[in-house]
């Protein structure tokens, strides 16, 4: 009697994992999605050269920039936005935030992509 389970077991398995894999695929497209949207958003001005003491001035979930391996960033608009929540970027407000960014996402694409919508200029 037990061995009519067997093959509904199995069913209910292979459905939930393609299940899995298509929400998994959906992630994916969202994230891309984003970072198009983000790249469409930023503007093409001018890129300024800023000390540290320039990016400390921005140091506030409302004007919030951070220098990470010699770009500096306004990343204000990420911090609602960013999948690992905004106590994660609030901590790189007015900083180098090198160490952590690569210490979380070691050099991912994906994360540099993003970053990079977000750069108004270099370190000094």
């Amino acid at each position: 009697m037990h061995h009519k389970f067997i093959p509904v077991l199995i069913g209910c398995i292979i459905i939930g994992a393609v299940g899995g894999l298509a929400y998994w695929q959906n992630e994916k497209k969202d994230e891309q999605k984003l970072v198009q949207e983000m790249q469409q958003q930023q503007t093409a001005g001018d890129q300024g050269t800023y000390s540290l003491a320039d990016v400390a001035k921005h140091a506030s979930g409302s004007d919030c920039w951070a220098a990470i391996n010699g770009g500096v960033y306004n990343l204000t608009t990420w911090i609602p936005r960013h999948p690992g929540g905004k106590q994660a970027i609030m901590g790189l407000c007015g900083t180098d935030g090198s160490a952590a960014f690569n210490g979380q996402h070691g050099g991912g694409a994906e994360q540099q992509a993003i970053l990079a919508t977000l750069k108004v200029g270099t370190l000094k």
